[in-house]
């Protein structure tokens, strides 16, 4: 080229003969690439099982199952060396292992298997046992590398990866004993608030709930309270999970969308609330979730469940409405009938509440411990926030509205105290496990941080009423009456005096018309 410049002449390929000398340069290159490309361009590599755990076969904790990885048409050449390499996608959820062998995932959850020499069509059998409740996934892949041809047989750079064709799915679900411990306290809790609403029941008064369903405020704020402001700022709340909590997202929102909860009417009656504002609208607001929790899933629900599969459970709520009904309608029988054991009922209506709350706290965190590595800041986050925000709109909503004392506690109590246990059970029978037991993790936790603070908010309420009595209603009432009783005795003093004055101003003109009268007899006289 230099000669042909220098005479003054081009090349006649000028200027495609700069792209021929790059070709030229780079083919070496890619003759090594297709030779890569063609040494695991027929290799078929895939799991034996789409997955594992997934169905009737459950990957149960502290089980395992065996599973293989399947290599076809695996043509290997002698100046390659092979590895097949297997990624767990959560190593605390699952390990992958073969103990015959001495392979073992490391903690990233990486497993290398040297797989040189193996003939064209090789399995390699391997084990997963369930560590922990949660999904995961293993990816598998083989590395081919050259073997360097001079000096030493080291291996140089990575020449090709051929994936599996999919990926190996692993469900790991509750133990056996964990899930009869969950039913027993389930059930457990089941037939001791069956007990309390009983006993609310015969300390219902219907006069009372009819009086209440005539003047509709209370029921009222309570209803928009609670379908309106929980099922949004839950909502809002569940961003605080990143998109790959779904199960996290799904159980704060049904959380949000359930109705007022049982235990709120004990926690009224335990803060001297308005108890019959308080069944009225549990009872109002365990109906109307036929309806709202169904709407708010379509609304706002689509959009956290867009990629997981669920089905509104309207039997479940069916089925829990009426486990709340009956036992109220047979306490309210109770005391239309029974009345002597309708009063012996509403004494130990407060006692009862009490046990129910410590035998909620202690056997819960018993059969549910598991849940407590599942709890992550998130979750308290959420656990906490929710319950108190719906307190303090309630209070503030209500005060607003100017609604005396006892209707500000109920309405309050009611908006904050979520029935947990319809969210909860609502998720374990929609939702395939381990998704239910995943979602339903942040329903527990509400119910576990609800009841502590509101103990001690009730302690405190109790050592300040003993030691700093307030004027209470009954007090006022007393000197109202005092003050009447007062003034009407000034009026009775008033009016006595007036009738004196009268008397006398009688007396007076008597005196004077018998006076004028002597005069005009006398007159007559002379």
């Amino acid at each position: 080229l230099i000669h042909f410049y220098k005479r003054g002449k081009m090349c006649p390929l000028y200027p495609f003969h700069i792209f021929v000398i790059y070709c030229c340069m780079l083919l070496p290159i890619l003759l090594v690439t297709v030779q890569g490309a063609e040494n695991l361009a027929g290799w078929k590599l895939n799991f034996s099982t789409p997955s594992i755990g997934d169905g009737e076969n459950k990957l149960r904790e502290l089980t395992n199952q065996t599973f293989e990885v399947m290599c076809y048409d695996c043509i290997q050449d002698q100046d390659h060396t092979y590895s097949l390499e297997l990624k767990n996608q959560d190593p605390n959820i699952a390990k992958v292992y073969n103990l015959h062998e001495g392979w073992e995932q490391d903690e990233s959850g990486y497993l290398q298997i040297n797989i040189t020499g193996y003939e064209s069509d090789f399995n390699v059998e391997l084990n997963v046992s369930g560590e922990f409740l949660g999904f995961s996934h293993v990816s598998a892949k083989v590395i081919a590398a050259e073997i360097s041809s001079g000096g030493g047989g080291q291996e140089k750079p990575r020449v090709e990866e051929k994936h599996a064709d999919s990926e190996l799915k692993l469900v790991v679900t509750r133990s056996k004993a964990k899930k009869t411990a969950s039913k027993i306290f389930g059930y457990s809790v089941a037939v001791l608030i069956s007990l309390a609403y009983i006993n609310m029941g015969c300390a219902l008064d219907l006069q009372v709930v009819k009086k209440v369903l005539l003047r509709p405020w209370g029921p009222a704020i309570g209803f928009v309270s609670q379908f309106l402001f929980m099922p949004l700022v839950a909502f809002m709340l569940s961003f605080i999970f990143p998109p790959d909590m779904p199960e996290m997202r799904l159980g704060l929102f049904v959380t949000g969308c359930s109705p007022g909860g049982g235990a709120s009417n004990i926690w009224t009656i335990m803060f001297n609330g308005n108890l019959d504002l308080s069944v009225t609208m549990t009872t109002i607001s365990t109906f109307s979730a036929f309806i709202m929790m169904p709407l708010w899933m379509f609304l706002l629900g689509e959009v956290i469940i867009s990629n997981t599969e669920i089905v509104v459970p309207y039997s479940s709520i069916v089925k829990y409405g009426v486990l709340l009904v009956i036992p109220l309608t047979l306490g309210i029988l109770i005391n239309i009938f029974l009345p002597k054991v309708s009063k012996f009922l509403v004494k130990i209506l407060k006692p009862l509440a009490l046990f129910l709350i410590i035998f909620i706290l202690v056997c819960g965190i018993w059969s549910q411990f598991f849940m407590i590595k599942l709890i992550s800041w998130r979750i308290g986050l959420v656990g906490f926030g929710l319950p108190w925000l719906g307190f303090a709109f309630g209070c503030l909503f209500s005060k607003l509205c100017k609604r005396e004392r006892k209707d500000i506690i109920a309405i309050a109590v009611e908006t904050g105290v979520q029935n947990t246990g319809m969210a909860i059970f609502m998720l374990w029978f929609t939702l395939d496990h381990p998704a239910g037991d995943l979602a339903a993790v942040v329903p527990v936790a509400v119910a576990t941080f609800t009841p502590l603070p509101l103990l001690f908010s009730l302690v405190y309420y109790r050592i300040k009423n003993k030691y700093c009595p307030a004027k209470t209603t009954e007090d006022f009432d007393d000197l109202t009456k005092d003050m009447t009783d007062s003034i009407e005795e000034q009026k009775l003093e008033a009016a006595r005096k007036l009738q004196a004055q009268d008397k006398e101003a009688a007396r007076l003109q008597q005196a004077q018309d018998m006076k004028g009268d002597s005069n005009m007899n006398i007159k007559d006289v002379a």
